[in-house]
């Protein structure tokens, strides 16, 4: 007798953590750079650079990588203003921008059960605030929380029983065999990769050469991920902001644009139609000032790596042997219990957000707005009463020039709250393992609507999916022996079977060693549904 097995593989979770870490530090300005009056803006970006295993806890080593723009305290020579503030008094005129830029290491130490030192790694980070204060003149506070959640996903290898084959071994016939329907997602490519962003824009015509860049800053604004045969197609849009002091007058000026970027990465037995769940975190980030075939300091390129863990699944379904007995024989059948992952359910939410902002009395006036940045902020992910419930708030920062103080550039700061709820339709949140979530805001805008008054407008969107991990039952051995002699002769020739609740032929029919097609065959029956009360002729 030999089982007819198919091998699959899938994936289950090992160990997870998470872990909020605290950064705090002074840092020093540069003596190259003029004293600080005020933050105007700033930015914080983690970048993990390596994970180290051991047993039962990793090392995670990375840096918070950051970046200021901020007034100067000192009055400067020449003409810095603001372009187009052309009616300032000539004290007011002097005051400027600056930016400056560095880097917080750190290494923390996180517990991970049942990890092993050959177990690999996955590593997600987040910053989850950051303030920037100012001791003196010369010297910043930089405090900030940042999270953690590593994960070891094991890879597992399955052989699964489809079908029952003798090949002539007239026992076969002796045994009775029933089959089940198991759905499952099978890992078809799980990877690491890189993709390599090379992008390039060029300032618009009137706009004056860069002469210094002050700040300058590239995001992923959105991002998806299309399987294709043997690659996976990524196509996104980078957002790019610059503050830069004009070359020829000195003034200060800014540029924003939206640059769209596509690649591929090889990904072999890829094919269209699967699953992509892709996590990605931008690595090396480089946007350098070029000349243009005029001299002309006016291109900016963007060179960036985006660090990409690629799984890739295809829902699968087949049938298996999932219980054999003895019509005529003993049968010793093995059955072990294994977990298989499934997608419960796939949502793909677009959420139009408004939010009216309102300047402090003490505030400039608004004259035009240069920039601004909205970072989303999940406070709260629950699955409960077949519900999805988001809540949290984007935190948002918008730069806006003003004809007043000559100051250059004024920041607002504020948040816009959120809560979400959608129905899961056929979700049983207890058998939930895994969820994959991804929010991105691939649209906003700031208007004007008074002198003391913005609207800020976006769209967030939403891409969810949740894992269940179900056990099931599945035959791995078998063996046929030769049926007892005492347990035929206790065997009644024939009896009438009371049907009791929760019985099913295949129960009645192991237990007095008859096929459910002859049980079916003396009673008449059509079917193998059967009700408590029924009565069954069981003949030997």
């Amino acid at each position: 007798m030999e089982l007819m097995k198919k091998n699959i593989h899938t994936e289950r979770i090992k160990s997870k953590a998470l872990l909020q870490v605290p950064l705090e530090t002074d840092i020093n300005v540069s003596d190259a750079k003029p004293d600080v009056a005020k933050v105007i803006y700033d930015c914080g970006k983690i970048k993990v650079d390596e994970i180290k295993t051991g047993m039962n806890k990793i090392w995670v080593k990375g840096r918070l990588c950051y970046q200021l723009l901020y007034q100067t305290e000192g009055l400067l020579s020449g003409d810095n203003i603001l372009s187009g503030d052309k009616n300032l008094s000539p004290d007011k005129r002097e005051k400027t921008l600056a930016g400056m830029e560095g880097e917080i290491p750190f290494m923390e130490e996180i517990y991970l059960d049942k990890l092993e030192g050959q177990d690999r790694v996955i590593c997600r980070s987040s910053l989850d605030d950051m303030r920037v204060h100012i001791i003196n003149s010369r010297k910043l506070s930089i405090q900030a929380v940042l999270s953690l959640e590593p994960r070891v996903e094991e890879s597992i290898a399955e052989e699964l029983c489809v079908e029952l084959d003798n090949s002539g071994d007239s026992e076969l016939e002796k045994l009775e065999y029933r089959k089940k329907s198991l759905d499952f997602l099978e890992t078809i490519v799980k990877k690491r990769d890189l993709l390599r962003i090379h992008e390039e824009t060029r300032l618009p015509a009137g706009m004056p050469d860069i002469g210094a860049a002050l700040w300058k800053n590239a995001e992923i604004s959105s991002i998806s991920f299309r399987p294709m045969d043997e690659k996976l197609g990524i196509t996104g849009e980078l957002s790019l902001f610059i503050v830069y002091r004009e070359d020829a007058s000195g003034r200060i000026n800014w540029y924003e644009t939206m640059i769209p970027f596509n690649g591929t990465v090889e990904c072999q037995n890829s094919r269209e139609g699967m699953i992509a769940d892709v996590m990605y975190e931008t690595g090396h980030e480089e946007i350098s000032i070029r000349e243009d075939a005029d001299g002309e300091l006016r291109l900016i390129g963007i060179e960036m790596t985006v660090e990409l863990e690629i799984k890739l699944y295809e829902k699968e379904s087949t049938s298996i042997v999932a219980d054999v007995y003895g019509v005529s024989c003993e049968v010793q059948a093995g059955i072990d219990s294994r977990q298989f992952r499934s997608l419960c359910t796939e949502l793909n939410i677009e959420e139009k957000l408004t939010r009216s902002i309102r300047l402090e009395d003490a505030d400039p006036k608004i004259l035009q707005v240069c920039h601004s940045d909205a970072r989303v902020k999940l406070e709260e992910t629950t699955f409960k009463n077949s519900m999805l419930r988001l809540s949290g708030e984007i935190e948002l920062q918008v730069l806006y020039a003003s004809n007043e103080g000559g100051e250059g550039l004024h920041p607002v700061l504020t948040s816009v709250p959120f809560e979400i709820e959608k129905e899961l339709a056929n979700v049983d949140e207890t058998q939930v393992e895994q969820y994959s979530l991804s929010v991105q805001i691939p649209q906003q805008t700031v208007s004007i609507k008074d002198s003391s008054q913005f609207e800020w407008r976006g769209t967030m969107n939403i891409e969810l999916r949740l894992y269940s991990a179900k056990s099931e039952d599945i035959l791995t051995e078998l063996s046929v022996m030769p049926l007892n002699a005492d347990v035929l002769e206790k065997l009644p020739g024939f009896a009438i079977y009371y049907v009791k609740p929760g019985d099913s032929l295949w129960q009645i029919g192991k237990k007095y060693y008859v096929s459910v097609g002859r049980i079916k065959e003396m009673n008449n029956l059509t079917e193998d549904e059967i009700k408590a009360g029924d009565k069954l002729l069981i003949v030997k």
